[in-house]
């Protein structure tokens, strides 16, 4: 939603929109021999992430939809996006909402959401340059709030900030 917002034209890039291009093979089971995705997923986010440099670098202005579930990946997009202009906004949701989201969507198994934040500890990476609560939704006006703080933004950048 903030992409619609912005009267500049960004590309929203995120994972989830890699896997859905078709770009993994659907089969990813837990167990098996279709357990691949453990042992390719470090080398899949690796790309990820360095793509975004590429894009950026590119002269593409990016709204990244990403959950940094570690903080080597945290420090990672920090050297990856030195000289970059980046507003790190962190994304907040209950928990309840999160499992409910994840029943509703049926692609995700149950509580993987909630042990990014339980067990991951997500959140505790390092500071952002601005927090939103997404409990509610993505609501225009949450956006808009989004918009406002990157059109606010100063030259510090939280994603440098050690955590």
């Amino acid at each position: 939603m903030a992409q619609r917002t912005l009267d500049e034209p960004f590309l929203h890039v995120s994972s989830d929109r890699f896997v859905e291009s078709g770009m993994l093979p659907e089969r990813r089971d837990r167990v098996g021999p279709f357990a691949w995705w453990e042992e390719m997923r470090p080398r899949f986010f690796d790309g990820f992430h360095r793509c975004l440099p590429a894009l950026a670098g590119a002269g593409n202005d990016l709204l990244v939809e990403h959950v940094i579930e570690f903080a080597e990946w945290r420090q990672d997009l920090a050297r990856l996006l030195a000289g970059f202009d980046v507003l790190l906004v962190g994304v907040h949701c209950e928990l309840a909402e999160i499992d409910r989201r994840e029943r509703e969507r049926g692609d995700r198994w149950i509580g993987e959401g909630r042990s990014h934040v339980e067990s991951d500890g997500i959140h505790t990476f390092g500071p952002y340059d601005y927090e939103v609560d997404a409990s509610q939704g993505v609501t225009s006006a949450l956006a808009q709030s989004v918009v406002t703080a990157w059109r606010a933004r100063d030259t510090r950048r939280a994603i440098d900030a050690p955590g």
